[in-house]
């Protein structure tokens, strides 16, 4: 029997608008808001970068997660980063686990949209003795995606939550997420300053053979002890993941008729693992005028990798829109690519409050990094880097209602291998320094509303194709620009999220005297805005209706900055209904994504394109419901 009146619990009170702190990028089970998100910080990648944490501690993850453990995520970056201990330049993306609590209880999501996709999924918890208790859950996928891909996935995860003592936490976890029969739609490179036309349909056009497989494990373990004013913690993972079957096709020279030459790389079976960690020791001292902390953090991470080298498959003439079939190619592959990465860091950092109206935070760090790649001819690349990392922000209280803030950051980051359409593919690039300034304001314009504003500039090297197809650093990139933030509850009944990036990315150096590059980066988009309201009429009780509004500006394809992917923009609308399903929570929520179809390109990497993951119409109906 359905009751008809609002009930809360776990899972079925999910709801991105109402739990978002502010508008840089927030993810609350499956729903997920924000001008960012752990792909995408002021134009850079944040999970490339190896900017992410558990809990607040350092994990360099190369499996897939799944929401079988993780329960949120946050993207630290701005003011959302003041206070937080060795912030990252292009951001952190700190997830947080499923909290186990003290009840037993089973929640059950189940989702389909009008494209072919569901997606069912079942968590747990249980108290099995004083202070430890045991949760879990299962879930399978099938996922249609706009460029015509579709997988079939499942992932399991175990969590549990120990207290040994007062005193000590031990939080440890396991998951595994696999991917089955996933076919890749294709991507699409023009053979000049153009893009692809007509506009490809949503449908797999490549030979049936062209399918993926991959599978991810993450676990380790978290332990907070907490002794009058000292704290330590420590996290210690393990994140891998391995692709028996690998196959990406590629529709090359195309003309402006839409005619090109299908391409099928295929690569061998890879596998990618690490272990990583944090030790952290804090010590907070002073009195309550003046609060002080030092903490000494200790990071490293031991990364293997076994990849490469992939064939092109030359499949045969193809016309966008056209279902292709060919024969399986007979392929022989090279050796394998051995790449071993181990990287540390030693921080130390202060923190000091003052009467609540100043906080300011000082760090340093000795990072040490050394990689090693070994090719398929048995030549070794070696790398090192050993810098040193400055960090420092301070946030003043001018009132009772508004904050400035600023701060300074330098990192270290990884940028990987050169991408496998590279003629110099599979190459180990070196990692670089990064650096970034901000400063803004905050303002709680309402008791439960605030208004951000800052300015940012963020520097670092440009690594890109350039025409000879040769994936290397092509001078420096600078994206400096303004952020807006505003959200929180405006009446009793309305709830928003609104939240602007107003950038200006520019490429610097010798690439653009000699006029290898233009001076915008490719992929980069120098604007982003998004509005979304939650509105709980009165007299309605249970339903509650969104709204979202999203805005992408143009976007660099070629390094010449001739073939601009235009500006486009989106609409979103759902309904929600929170019940009672007999005694047992419940939601159910209709939702109209991207309601004006519209479609766009994915600048890839410079003159290759896939599509956007928004891009085209989609119905979705979920319902989630809490079993206590």
């Amino acid at each position: 029997m359905i009751a008809v009146f609002p009930a809360h619990a776990q899972r079925a009170g999910e709801n991105a608008v109402t739990q978002a702190d502010d508008a840089f990028g927030t993810s609350v089970g499956n729903e997920k808001i924000g001008i960012y998100n752990e792909n995408n910080v002021r134009g850079f990648s944040p999970i490339l970068a190896g900017n992410e944490r558990i809990e607040g501690l350092y994990f360099d993850k190369v499996g897939d997660a799944n929401d079988r453990i993780q329960a949120s995520s946050r993207i630290r970056v701005g003011i959302a980063a003041q206070g937080f201990a060795f912030p990252a330049p292009t951001g952190i993306v700190d997830f947080s686990l499923r909290t186990q609590g003290k009840k037993a209880r089973v929640s059950a999501f189940s989702e389909v949209n009008s494209w072919g996709t569901y997606n069912l999924q079942f968590d747990a918890v249980m108290p099995l003795a004083e202070g430890f208790s045991l949760g879990g859950g299962v879930g399978t996928d099938h996922n249609l995606f706009p460029d015509g891909g579709a997988n079939y996935e499942s992932n399991i995860g175990l969590l549990a939550h120990w207290l040994p003592l007062p005193e000590v936490e031990i939080l440890p976890f396991w998951s595994r997420k696999d991917t089955y029969i996933r076919k890749v739609g294709e991507s699409y490179q023009p053979s000049g300053e153009f893009l692809p036309d007509p506009m490809p349909e949503r449908h797999f056009l490549g030979p049936e053979w062209a399918t993926h497989r991959d599978f991810s494990y993450n676990y380790g373990s978290l332990v907070n002890v907490t002794l009058s004013s000292w704290r330590a913690r420590l996290g210690i993972f393990r994140s891998e993941f391995a692709s028996p079957k690998n196959s990406f096709p590629l529709l090359a020279s195309l003309d402006r008729t839409g005619r090109g030459e299908l391409q099928v790389k295929v690569s061998p079976a890879s596998y990618l693992g690490s272990t990583s960690g944090e030790f952290r020791l804090e010590k907070t001292f002073g009195e309550s005028r003046i609060v002080q902390r030092l903490i000494l953090s200790l990071r490293g991470r031991n990364w293997n990798g076994r990849y490469g080298n992939s064939v092109t498959a030359d499949v045969g003439p193809q016309a966008i829109n056209e279902y292709m079939t060919a024969p399986i190619p007979v392929i022989s592959f090279a050796p394998l690519i051995h790449d071993h990465v181990d990287e540390s860091w030693i921080g130390l950092g202060y923190q000091v409050a003052w009467l609540k109206r100043l906080q300011m935070s000082l760090g340093v760090q000795k990072a040490r990094y050394h990689k090693r790649a070994i090719a398929s001819g048995g030549t070794a690349t070696e790398l090192n880097a050993a810098p040193w990392l400055l960090t420092g922000s301070a946030t003043a209280d001018l009132s009772d209602s508004v904050q400035i803030f600023g701060s300074y950051t330098q990192g270290l980051e990884e940028n990987g291998i050169a991408p496998s359409n590279a003629i110099n593919g599979n190459q180990a690039l070196p990692a670089t320094v990064t650096r970034q300034e901000d400063a803004g304001i905050r303002w709680q314009i309402l008791p439960g509303a605030s208004l951000v504003a800052d300015i940012f500039d963020l520097k670092k090297f440009y690594f890109n194709l350039d025409p000879t197809h040769t994936y290397r650093n092509l001078g420096t990139l600078e994206n400096k620009g303004l952020e807006l933030s505003l959200s929180g509850n405006v009446t009793d009944q309305i709830n928003i999220v609104a939240g602007a990036m107003l950038s200006e990315p520019a490429v610097g150096g010798e690439a653009v005297r000699l006029g290898i590059s233009g001076d915008r980066p490719v992929g980069i988009t120098p604007r982003k805005l998004i509005f979304a309201a939650n509105w709980r009429p009165s007299g309605m009780k249970g339903i509650s209706f969104d709204l979202g509004l999203n805005h992408f500006g143009n976007v660099p394809a070629t390094l010449s900055g001739v073939a601009v992917v235009p500006a486009y923009s989106t609409i979103d609308w759902d309904t929600r209904y929170e019940f009672l399903m007999g005694h047992e929570a419940a939601s159910l929520k209709l939702a109209v994504m991207n309601m004006l179809n519209v479609r766009s390109f994915q600048v890839s990497s410079a003159g290759t394109y896939g599509f956007t993951s928004d891009s085209g119409r989609k119905i979705d109906l979920r319902l989630i419901v809490d079993f206590t």
